[in-house]
């Protein structure tokens, strides 16, 4: 494994701080005797991820609406969406704030948001979507999809 250094001894985040020179060599933690370390401890991670140990990333977990989770480097993410965005080779194309009618979403065709296959997935707009679970909603032939309930707006 080869160390990525730092030649002027400075922390790489921009805080202007001076690094620590290692006693010794760790290539499990990319340090090299006495060549200065490249960040401050923390420095290097986001916000999110220094909450999380190296050993939690790539855990997974259920959200609060029913969605696979799975801890990243940049924190929690959906699994349905990171294996779409994995088969498409980019990101999901965002136009607007969330429920923008071009907006590109997941579906799951089996209904069960923790199966995130690639056989059971469907990249659609949003506005493709609604329409696709309206028509599921009213099929008496798709017992599994349960009827969308949504807010009503508040009369005062």
């Amino acid at each position: 494994m080869r160390a990525i250094t730092c030649k002027n001894g400075l922390c790489q985040c921009g805080c202007g701080a001076k690094t620590a020179v290692p006693d010794h060599t760790d290539t499990s933690k990319g340090w090299v005797k006495g060549v200065p370390l490249r960040y401050i401890k923390g420095h290097n991670l986001p916000e999110v991820s220094k909450t999380n140990s190296t050993k939690a990333i790539g855990n997974r977990g259920f959200s609060s609406s029913g969605y696979v989770r799975v801890n990243t480097l940049s924190g929690r993410q959906y699994e349905h969406i990171l294996v779409a965005e994995g088969v498409l080779g980019r990101r999901l194309k965002r136009f607007g704030p969330q429920g923008h009618p071009d907006n590109e979403v997941v579906h799951h065709i089996d209904g069960n948001k923790a199966n995130n296959a690639k056989a059971n997935l469907i990249i659609c707009t949003h506005s493709y979507h609604i329409a696709l679970h309206h028509k599921l909603e009213a099929s008496k032939s798709w017992p599994q999809f349960e009827k969308i309930v949504r807010r009503k707006p508040c009369v005062k």
